[in-house]
Formats: C-alpha cells, structure tokens, sequence
C-alpha cells in the first residue's frame, strides 16, 4: 500500500523519507517506546549538494572588480613602460622593446604568484611567515656581500638574467609575520606593554630597516618599516603608543637624512628645486616640466621629450610624469582613479573578512600598496623628496610587479574566506528549508509524539 501511494506521489524513497521528516508527528503518547521522527531521520543531501560543499568558495563580485582593477593597471603600465623607456633601451641595449618584454616575462610570473596566493588559504600562508621573513633577511644579508652597484647603492642580487630586489620580498614577509604574531594574541590590546609590542616584531623589523638603510635605500626602508606600523596599529596598540612609534621612526628618518650627504642634499633640494637646478634639483624640476608640458589631454601616446635623456628613470620612478606629460591630466586622473578603486575595494574585503587575521592582513596589504603610490606620485609632483619608490602594478620593476602581484592574490584569498562564510551560512539556511512544513510553519518539536507520521 505505502508502494502504491508513492508511485501516485511521483517521489521516489529519498524524497518521501524527507517529506516524512518534514510532517508532524500525529497523535500518540509521549510515552511510546518508539523514538520521534527527527530524532532518527538524517536528511539526505540534494543531487550535486555533496560537490558544492567541497568545492572552494568562488570569488566574490568586490573580488572580480579589484583583479579587473588590477590588471588593466598592469596592462597600462607595460603600453607607459614601452613608451617611456624605449629610446634608452634602443640606445643601450639595441632593442626598443628589451624592457618590455623582461616586464612581460615578470608579469607572467607575477600572475603564477597571484593564482597560487589566492587559491592558498591565507592563515596557512600567515603560518608560513616565518620562513619567508628568514628568507628574506638572508636576501639582504646577500645584497651587501654580492649585490651590484647601481647608481652608488646596492639594491638587487644579480641571478644570471634575474635580478631580484630582496627589499620588496621583506616588505611583504614583515606584514605577514607582524600579522602571525599579533594575530595570535588573544588579550586586549589596550593592556600590552612595551615589551609585548616590540618583541619581536619590531626587533626584526629594525634589523631589515638596518640591513636595507646599509645598501644604502631609504625609501625601501621606509616602505618596510611602515608595513610592520600599519599591522601594530590594525592590531589595537593605543594611540599613545602609535604616536610614540611614529615620532621615534621620524626622528631616525631625519637622523638618517642629515648623516648622508647625499640625502641631505636631495632633501634640501626638495624645499628649493630651484636652489640646485642641475644637482639635487634636477630630478623634480625635469618632472614637473614633464607634466607641465601635457597640459589636459597630452602631447599624445609616445610623444614624450621629456623621456630622452632628460628625465632619468623615466620609466620606473618617474612614469607618473612621462603619463602626465603623454596623456595629460586625463592620463593621470585615470592613474589616480584606479588606485583609489583598488584602495576602495581592498578596504572593504578587510571589513568583511571572516576573523581578525584576515582583518589585518588586508588592511595592512592596502596600506603598504596605498602609501607606496601615494609616497611615489608626490615625489613626481614635488610634493614629496624623492625617495626611488616604484608606482604600483604600473613602474618597471620585476620584483616589485610580481610582489604587488602576490599581495593582490592574498586579498583575494581573504575575500575568498568570506565566500566560504557565505557558502556555509546559505547552506545551512538549505537545510532548515527542507525541515519545514510546506504551509511555511517551523517543524514540530523533535521531543514531541513517538508515533511515525503517516505517508500521503
């Protein structure tokens, strides 16, 4: 009989067991030996529900629109890194197209790291730290004993055709390890005290300062000491203690300045361009004719005069001004936009990250890229001294491209473990709907009556 009136229902074993479970219980007496309907049925999942729980979560759409974001500046930044280098690579190279293409070769690499960032969960790569932070003292460890000297600093490790910059590799390793040690850190922030603050993060963060600032770099120095602050202050270090920290760190940085001939000209040169036209000068005056010269719409794509042989690191320091010169305000506005969507929208995956690690990891990775561009769009303007800082996702640069990269995947693999917070939230709203009564009311209470509901 109960054959007969499923073949009528049309529903085969499986759905009349959930539609048994989703009925009340009738009649009976709660003392009946015989054990309630929710108490010993198991819901079977729903054709392809298995494969969904196991499948990552899938981006979200903040997600797409920051890879978007991201990628159309790497693409602008090749067509600008064509354009500003290609007369110095035809003159020492004998190919207009040599930095191009080695950018092209990074940028494939720097896609690699991006995939394999954002597919990792990013607690494992936060528990890896440690690792890559040795790596990376080592690196510059290395620089000072075998680097090249390039313009009367060493900066970069020559590996056959690679060279690799060890301070952009430090600058991400510190901000994942600030971020494994303080996001273990289970009491309230307001009751560290110094020693907790500063041991070790800051121990280790002044060792890299040290090693980076004997190349000698100060702009990358300053870059990776500001990638440890920004994860201490998303940690919840008071204000006070904030305060102290930035006013020790800008009273080395002008104690580093004043020591340094060099830098203490560039410096003076920056209150004055006009001072030292042809010395310390040179490079901001050069810059703000560059983008004097573009007016509102441009010279035109290519059209730079600027790029031959006036404005030097056109194509790495000073891209910003070769866009400003070719393509106008327009060109630089669209710069300026797409980094303030990229901040924009990194900020918010951060907000919506599943626990406090993924809090600071995304924050802190916003704000290192953020105050990067900010620090080298005001050099190119005057606004602030030079300090050789790349532009983000838009300089030449190997190491800097694929880095920037791999912080662009950890965001997305935080905005992944939101989706997965997602994912199980809605399926567990799937469950409970298929526990319900079909006139909408909540299931009967599982303690209720022992007696097995009747099959319709």
């Amino acid at each position: 009989m109960a054959d007969r009136r499923m073949a009528r229902a049309g529903g085969g074993p499986a759905e009349v067991w959930r539609r048994d479970a989703a009925r009340p219980a009738c009649g009976g007496s709660s003392r009946s030996p015989r054990r309630s309907v929710g108490a010993s049925v198991h819901r079977l999942p729903l054709p392809g529900e298995e494969a969904r729980a196991a499948s990552p979560a899938r981006l979200a759409g903040t997600a797409y629109t920051l890879l978007a974001a991201v990628l159309l500046m790497c693409m602008f930044g090749m067509v600008m890194i064509f354009s500003a280098s290609s007369g110095a690579a035809l003159e020492h190279y004998g190919s207009s197209y040599y930095f191009l293409l080695r950018q092209a070769l990074w940028f494939g690499a720097g896609l690699a790291a991006l995939t394999v960032a954002a597919r990792m969960d990013y607690r494992r790569l936060v528990q890896l730290s440690p690792l890559l932070l040795i790596l990376s003292l080592a690196g510059l460890a290395a620089v000072l004993l075998f680097g090249e000297v390039t313009y009367g600093s060493r900066r970069s490790l020559n590996l056959g055709p690679l060279v690799i910059q060890p301070s952009e590799l430090t600058k991400l390793s510190l901000l994942l390890y600030a971020v494994h040690v303080f996001g273990k850190r289970r009491e309230d922030p307001r009751t560290w005290t110094w020693k907790e603050v500063a041991n070790p993060v800051l121990t280790v963060t002044g060792l890299a300062c040290l090693l980076i600032i004997l190349e000698p770099d100060l702009g990358s120095m300053l870059i990776v000491a500001f990638s440890a602050l920004v994860v201490i202050y998303l940690a919840g270090v008071p204000r006070g203690k904030m305060a102290a920290l930035a006013l020790g760190g800008l009273v080395l940085t002008l104690i580093f300045i004043a020591i340094s001939p060099y830098r203490r000209a560039r410096f003076l040169a920056f209150l004055d361009p006009w001072s030292a036209p042809r010395e310390g000068g040179f490079h901001v005056i050069q810059s703000m004719l560059a983008l004097g010269s573009g007016g509102v719409t441009g010279l035109g794509l290519g059209m730079s005069r600027q790029k031959f042989f006036y404005l030097p690191n056109a194509h790495t320091d000073f891209i910003f001004s070769i866009v400003g010169e070719e393509l106008g305000l327009v060109g630089t506005l669209t710069i300026l936009a797409l980094l303030a969507l990229f901040v924009y929208l990194g900020l918010r995956i951060a907000r919506q990250a599943p626990d406090r690690t993924g809090r600071m990891l995304a924050g802190g990775v916003v704000c290192v890229l953020g105050a990067q561009a900010v620090v080298n769009m005001g050099a190119a303007t005057g606004v602030l001294p030079i300090t050789g800082v790349t532009l983000p996702f838009i300089s030449y640069g190997g190491s800097s491209l694929v880095i920037c990269l791999c912080m662009t995947g950890i965001l997305l693999s935080v905005s992944r473990g939101h989706g997965r917070r997602a994912t199980g939230t809605g399926r567990r709203s799937r469950e409970d709907s298929h526990l319900r009564r079909r006139d909408g009311r909540p299931p009967a209470s599982l303690a209720g009556t022992g007696r097995r509901a009747r099959i319709a």
